[in-house]
């Protein structure tokens, strides 16, 4: 008879949870006039650390070189050889799109026949927009336009080249149009590696060309998101 009694003194003499304290291995929620910081992170941190979708616009900064290699019927690859390019780019990620703007410089080995070899160079200021999928993987797939202005030089005497015509010691401008295709292998939630491959355009330009060149670009290099 007197074991339930002990039972029942046993159970009061426990202490009573404070009120406001959040139960054991239950997380706290947010409530009403909370830090939205706080809620933010506490709602993403369920998510993959590649998983952009929630983040929001923020700024980016990219690093990326390449292999130029121009292409067209009149190319010959004993005379314009593929070359190397570098580029930095800047600009602010909406999520399924984003706003860029880069500058590079390019030069490609040129050796016309009894010449001695000449790099044709390539300084260019460009503004486009990339549209992307973001998801849940690490694969954001990429597709991008833009305009390029660009300043070319080639050093050669000659009138022209099979590519390019001679630009003295000057650089010269003549517009251009650049496509890309490629996609962004994410490291974490702040950098990704970004493979690409371009098609890229130049018209004539200030007697740059005697027609609108033509060259491909496989590319790699990394995004930061700021």
């Amino acid at each position: 008879m007197l074991f339930p009694a002990s039972v029942a003194n046993a159970d009061d003499d426990e202490p009573a949870a404070s009120e406001g304290q959040p139960e054991y291995g239950v997380m706290p929620m947010a409530s009403q006039g909370s830090d939205r910081r706080l809620e933010r992170r506490l709602s993403l941190q369920g998510r993959p650390k590649y998983d952009r979708r929630t983040v929001g616009p923020s700024g980016i900064l990219a690093i990326s070189g390449g292999v130029p290699i121009f292409v067209g019927s009149d190319i010959d690859r004993d005379v314009v050889r593929p070359g190397g390019s570098f580029s930095f780019l800047g600009g602010v990620d909406f999520g399924y799109g984003v706003f860029e703007i880069d500058v590079g410089y390019m030069g490609v080995p040129i050796e016309p026949p009894g010449m001695q070899r000449e790099p044709l160079q390539r300084v260019h200021l460009g503004f486009g927009g990339r549209l992307q999928v973001p998801n849940n993987s690490i694969l954001v797939p990429y597709i991008s336009a833009g305009f390029a202005a660009q300043w070319w030089k080639l050093d050669t005497r000659t009138g022209c080249s099979l590519v390019a015509c001679s630009t003295g010691d000057s650089f010269r401008f003549a517009p251009g149009l650049t496509f890309r295709v490629g996609t962004a292998i994410s490291l974490c939630r702040s950098t990704a590696l970004d493979i690409g491959l371009g098609y890229h355009l130049s018209f004539e330009g200030n007697a740059v060309f005697t027609q609108t060149r033509h060259w491909i670009e496989p590319t790699i290099g990394f995004r930061f998101w700021l």
